[in-house]
């Protein structure tokens, strides 16, 4: 409830989505010591993550993967990512260039998008982590239907099966989402990877896999 009253003043405050997002980053507003992306961000919390994806890349012969939003790739870096062309991609340009001047390289890239607006890179996995649960049901459906125009074959993102209703949110709050309900109505994913979450009650909070087939 806290999140979603700090979001809702926010809102009143700054009229796009990119200044609630750009505040929240500068003033590291939900005040982790380790990463400004927040809590979701540590590595204790990303420790499952970091396991298992470089297997389910390498499992789906990806090639190329599409980190949106990308945060201040504090856990990403100890991520093993042999072979796969990352793009982080966020909706903060004083991030991204934080990002590019600290960890660009050789199939290491950063580049401001936003994912409800802006033409995604084509690329063969995009990863949005702890992204939907921060957007209103009209700007989470836009950013799936940009997803599904995108070109790419799989979406990996957060969901939390044991929710049963959905709540509608101003961007910039944030709640948990089942992306199998409505009003997104994904069917079952392919795969998951459980998060073991230890923040609050979420402890079904998941990485889940779907083929970008809608649209």
């Amino acid at each position: 409830m806290l999140q979603r009253r700090s979001g809702q003043r926010l809102a009143k405050r700054f009229a796009t989505a990119e200044d609630r997002f750009k505040y929240i980053y500068e003033t590291n507003h939900w005040d982790e010591a380790e990463s400004v992306s927040g809590p979701g961000s540590t590595l204790e919390e990303t420790e499952p993550i970091r396991r298992e994806l470089p297997a389910l890349l390498a499992e789906l012969g990806a090639s190329s993967l599409l980190d949106l939003p990308c945060g201040d790739f504090h856990w990403m870096q100890h991520t093993d990512l042999s072979g796969v062309r990352y793009i982080g991609g966020d909706l903060v340009g004083d991030l991204i260039e934080r990002n590019r001047a600290k960890y660009a390289s050789d199939g290491v890239e950063f580049k401001k998008i936003d994912l409800v607006n802006n033409t995604l890179p084509a690329v063969d996995v995009i990863l949005c982590r702890d992204c939907l649960v921060h957007l209103s049901f009209a700007d989470a459906q836009a950013a799936l239907s940009n997803i599904a125009r995108s070109g790419a074959g799989w979406l990996l993102a957060t969901s939390f099966p044991s929710v049963t209703r959905n709540d509608d949110i101003v961007t910039g709050q944030w709640r948990p989402i089942n992306l199998t309900l409505p009003p997104f109505n994904l069917p079952e994913p392919e795969q998951v990877i459980g998060e073991n979450c230890t923040e609050s009650e979420f402890a079904d909070k998941n990485l889940s896999l779907w083929p970008v087939d809608w649209g």
